[in-house]
Formats: C-alpha cells, structure tokens, sequence
C-alpha cells in the first residue's frame, strides 16, 4: 500500500499538482517531514521542502496507528470524487495484519 501511494505521487501532473502542494502544505504543517518518510516521492510535489532539516532519521519507530492516520490524511488530500484513486492490491493473501489495517482504515474512511 505505501509503495503504491507513493507512486501516486508520481502520477499528479499539470495543473493539479501545484493545488495538491499547497492542501498537502496545509493538511501535514509541520508534520510534512513524517508524510515525506512514508512516502519519499512526496519530495516531487513539494522540492522546495526537501531539505536536511527535514529529514527524520531512518533509526526512529513509527507506529502502526501514526503510519494509517498519515497515509490516510494522504489519500484524503489527493483524492476527490472527480480524482479518485484506484489501487489494484494483488496477493492479499500474505499481507500481515498491520498491512489489513492500513487497507481497512483506507477503505472504511467516509470522508
């Protein structure tokens, strides 16, 4: 799920991503350095913030529930009923619990 999401990143082009940018600016605030963890093509959106004082060291522990709310958060920026986002998930059979709580907490979300 995080690699496909972070691919996302990569797909918003032309005039949406300079709008994108500035929700994900006002949606993360400070907590910009978290998403761009997760997610490191997030830099391609916002290159004027990558920078070392940005960066989170690799050593630190993210929780499961800290990683479902930033990547919710996420979908929630970059996702519209006219721009939804369609993830083809395949062998679900092995993903861990942790991954299922990601999907699920994704995919429940009604806002």
């Amino acid at each position: 799920v995080i690699s496909a999401l972070n691919q996302v990143c990569l797909m918003i082009k032309g005039r949406d991503r300079p709008v994108i940018a500035k929700k994900l600016r006002n949606e993360f605030g400070v907590d910009l350095s978290l998403l761009m963890r997760l997610l490191p093509n997030v830099s391609v959106l916002l290159p004027e913030l990558v920078s070392p004082a940005m960066r989170v060291e690799v050593g630190e522990a993210m929780n499961a529930r800290s990683v479902c709310f930033t990547l919710l958060r996420f979908v929630r920026v970059v996702s519209s009923p006219r721009h939804p986002i369609m993830l083809f998930l395949d062998d679900m059979q092995w993903a861990d619990s942790t991954a299922l709580d990601v999907i699920h907490t994704i995919l429940s979300d009604t806002m």
